[in-house]
């Protein structure tokens, strides 16, 4: 039996390997010029478990979340190998591992509950296509691969064990709701977790309990207060947005993940607003006529397909902190944002797959159609992966989707200003100052670069001339133009040069006074050694010294 207790975790295991071979083009990639300066290399806070440390780390809402879990876990990344992006990023694959393998006991759990009619065969085959098709998605990349995002993949990690923990016992409340404090200490997008719980007492589990979710409400408000407490402090919902065009981008959001999902095309690190966006522009329009669609498609096979209607409130749930109603910052949308959203819609699909795959004529289309699926998400997972390795090629990817953007410009300049490639940083500034001239720091860049380019400039002059200087030959009586020293007149005496060579002087015998003491044989005056004896102060080289006045004592 392909499902058996025994050979469940082993399936667990293989989907959470395979689902993890994507993003291995991003492993070696450096820390990225987004968020992860700030956050983790300029930051020292994190880099060790000190008292100094821990104290800020359980204390900060800096960047707005409040995670001290999260930054404990990068603590003990520094603990274990250092700042090293490569090691902390495997750190972020094994928990995206944790977390397919965890999506996958969730889903053999609910179909184990809901579909129960269906072969254990057929249970795991759609779990495990459930748990690839989140785990391998291309809208993973940005919470797997950016560091900054650790949050994503630890909190989604406990969610999913709370999750397992509820389903496999729900008598054992203590289990789950440990797990469910770790991930609100993780990131507080977890709050809607009351409302999971109850969504799986309707189904699959057919029961009414509601005592036990007071715990729950209680810590969701706490982490909730506490959320926005820490984007309010950093001025992230300070945004002059009405309700009706935070309502357009409620509505928008929900369609807009929904439709990624199905057709991952035109990912890109920021999605910025498009100009006249509103709850009456032609995209908000569009999103409600497709949500109010699915809704009614939900409610029409409520009967039938339970799994399909309960996946669409659940998703809706999750993203509801992250659709809109709470601005978080100046983007549209984020493709990180569909982490936790993407769990109900990913059951769904397994759902789907079991239905299709019990009518015996459509088993192997539906089956081809499932692999053609999971391949074709993992080569856009692979070339997404291959855009976040690097800060120039992510932030290229963001103009190539979008040319009218400006942030993916000021980006790039940051980037080429922080490697000294003054030239480019002042071409991407131009373009985005070009694009929006209200960015008065981009105005004030421009006139720092421009500086920065004069001083590199003349530095560089500097050290060419410094360095033609030291390349001229060192006898400066061979270098010919200005400033050649000339050779000097031989002196009285010296013999003749010889021919090819320059003059050799040298020094007349007998020629200066004696000193003190010397002694005179033959009538020469000699100094010691034989040498001839040194001159007087001022008496030049090559005239004859005076003779002295009084005579030389004899020997």
């Amino acid at each position: 039996m392909l499902a058996s207790r025994r050979t469940v975790p082993a399936l667990a295991a293989l989907a959470a390997l395979a689902a993890l071979l994507p993003f291995l083009p991003a492993l070696n990639a450096p820390f990225l010029e987004w968020d992860d300066l700030p956050h983790l290399v300029n930051n020292p806070h994190w880099r060790g478990f000190s008292a100094e440390n821990v104290r800020w780390m359980t204390t900060t809402v800096q960047d707005g979340p409040y995670q001290p879990l999260s930054w404990l876990s990068y603590a003990l990344d520094y603990s274990l190998w250092g700042a090293n992006p490569a090691a902390m990023r495997a750190t972020n694959f094994l928990l995206h591992a944790g977390c397919v393998a965890l999506l996958y006991l969730v889903c053999a759990a609910l179909l184990e509950r809901g579909a129960a009619e269906s072969s254990p065969r057929e249970r795991s085959v759609a779990a495990a296509f459930a748990a690839l098709f989140w785990g391998a998605h291309p809208l993973r990349v940005e919470s797997v691969v950016w560091l900054t995002e650790r949050r994503d993949v630890l909190s989604g990690f406990l969610y999913l064990l709370c999750a397992w923990f509820y389903l496999k016992d729900p008598k054992k409340p203590l289990r789950p709701l440990f797990a469910f404090c770790l991930a609100v200490l993780a990131k507080a997008s977890v709050i809607t977790m009351p409302l999971t719980l109850i969504l799986l007492d309707r189904w699959p589990l057919r029961r009414r309990s509601w005592a036990d979710k007071i715990p729950y409400f209680l810590i969701s408000f706490a982490a909730g207060v506490a959320g926005l407490a820490g984007q309010w402090d950093i001025g992230a919902l300070r945004l002059e947005t009405g309700f009706g065009d935070r309502l357009g981008l409620a509505v928008y959001s929900l369609w807009w993940y929904a439709v990624k999902t199905a057709w991952p095309s035109g990912l890109s690190p920021y999605h910025r607003v498009p100009p006249g966006f509103g709850p009456s522009s032609p995209l908000v329009l569009g999103a409600a006529v497709g949500v109010a669609f699915l809704g009614a498609a939900a409610w029409r096979v409520r009967r039938r397909a339970p799994a399909f209607g309960m996946s669409l409130v659940h998703y809706s749930l999750i993203l509801a902190p992250m659709a809109g109603f709470v601005r978080f910052g100046h983007h549209l949308v984020a493709e990180r944002y569909s982490f936790l959203p993407g769990l109900a819609l990913s059951v769904a699909a397994g759902a789907g797959l079991l239905a299709a795959r019990r009518r015996a004529t459509w088993r192997a289309p539906a089956t081809a159609a499932g692999i053609a699926l999971l391949l074709a998400n993992a080569a856009v997972t692979a070339k997404g992966a291959r855009y976040w390795s690097g800060t120039e090629s992510l932030w290229k990817r963001a103009l190539e989707v979008d040319p009218g953007s400006a942030v993916p410009h000021v980006n790039l300049a940051s980037y080429y200003r922080n490697t000294s490639r003054i030239d480019d940083a002042l071409a991407e500034e131009r373009a985005a100052v070009a694009l929006d001239p209200r960015r008065a720091r981009q105005l004030s860049n421009l006139g720092a670069d421009a500086v920065q380019k004069k001083t590199v400039r003349r530095s560089r002059t500097a050290a060419a001339r410094r360095r033609r200087r030291r390349a001229r030959p060192r006898d400066r009586a061979l270098q010919p133009g200005r400033g050649a020293r000339r050779p000097r007149a031989p002196a009285r005496g010296a013999r003749p040069a010889r021919a090819g060579g320059p003059a050799r002087l040298r020094r007349p015998e007998n020629t200066q006074q004696p000193r003190r003491g010397a002694v005179v044989r033959g009538g020469a005056r000699a100094g010691r050694g034989g040498l001839p004896p040194r001159g007087r102060a001022g008496a030049g080289v090559g005239r004859p010294a005076p003779q002295p006045r009084q005579r030389a004592r004899e020997v």
